[in-house]
């Protein structure tokens, strides 16, 4: 059934509204997927946070790039396309996708746009290592608090030795 020019208008008016709302967008091959698979992905992606996987027309997610204002890597828009739309953290997507590409071989990451910039596979893969947002505010604060309790410990160790005498004082005057 062929798509009418008004729906193709309405796809590339909605495709460059999730663009531009988007920190990053990944493009990937399903071919061979079943319906089964791909809603198994979705649910995974879910999981990561504010993330929209969707089936794209290579011609028309091309003419929402160009409309949102970001670069066209032709060579990633190639035969059939789903990309995910990542609203939030544009790296904790990155390891679901991997991860799903190595357990699936009919899955292919082609590569992606993150900010204006597009990346290859390589750099999706790079980024699917990174530690997460958590992780990494979890070492930065840590790193801060570390210091900050030795510097209380350090403080009040010598408040914590008046009382200490104090308290044998008044026991060994009691007894």
């Amino acid at each position: 059934m062929a798509i009418t020019r008004q729906q193709k208008e309405a796809f590339v008016a909605e495709y460059s509204e999730k663009l531009a709302r988007s920190k990053a967008a990944y493009f990937a091959d399903y071919r061979g997927l079943t319906v089964a698979a791909i809603s198994d992905l979705r649910g995974r992606l879910r999981e990561q946070g504010d993330t929209e996987l969707a089936v794209a027309k290579n011609t028309l997610l091309g003419l929402a790039l160009r409309e949102a204002g970001l670069p066209v890597p032709e060579d990633q828009l190639a035969g059939p396309t789903a990309v995910l739309f990542c609203y939030g953290d544009p790296v904790s997507p990155t390891k679901v996708l991997t991860k799903y590409a190595k357990d699936n071989d009919k899955f292919v990451v082609k590569g992606g746009i993150v900010g204006n910039r597009i990346v290859t596979v390589k750099d999706v893969q790079g980024m699917s290592e990174l530690p997460s947002r958590e992780q990494i505010l979890a070492t930065v604060i840590g790193a801060v608090q570390g210091p900050a309790q030795n510097l209380f410990g350090t403080i009040t160790a010598p408040l914590r030795e008046i009382v200490q005498v104090l308290q044998a004082r008044a026991e060994s005057q009691n007894a």
